[in-house]
């Protein structure tokens, strides 16, 4: 019993006197990324709000109406590159609607502006804002 106890103080004081933090996998790799090549919008809203730039932004919504129900992405990458696309489509504008401020979210687009793909990430490791 003595050795169990001491064994539980040592790992507590050795706790207590650590200078080194424990947490889980953390990333600030998801900043706005468009590419005009692929048609994809990419991005994680913390990694943008909390980019050291001033250019980026990462916006997406929606917009209802008297016939019409579609969302948005708009998109500015660090240069300055603008791309954007909306959908009608139901089942990607839930998954839009499912995004938090913590979200890393993807659109690939037909290149007229009508996404064609969504995809959205709630993670741990994402940068929150």
């Amino acid at each position: 019993m003595f050795k169990k106890k001491t064994a539980i103080a040592l790992g507590l004081a050795m706790l207590a006197g650590s200078s080194t933090a424990w947490a889980g996998k953390k990333s600030s790799l998801y900043p706005v990324v468009i590419n005009t090549t692929a048609n994809v919008i990419a991005g994680s809203f913390g990694n943008v709000r909390n980019s050291s730039d001033s250019v980026q932004s990462l916006d997406v919504g929606f917009q209802v109406g008297n016939g019409f129900y579609y969302a948005y992405i708009y998109a500015y990458d660090s240069t300055g590159t603008m791309a954007s696309c909306t959908t009608s489509n139901r089942d990607m504008i839930e998954v839009i609607k499912s995004a938090s401020p913590d979200s890393f979210i993807m659109a690939y687009h037909d290149g007229a502006g009508t996404c064609t793909n969504i995809e959205m990430r709630n993670a741990s490791y994402l940068e929150p804002k």
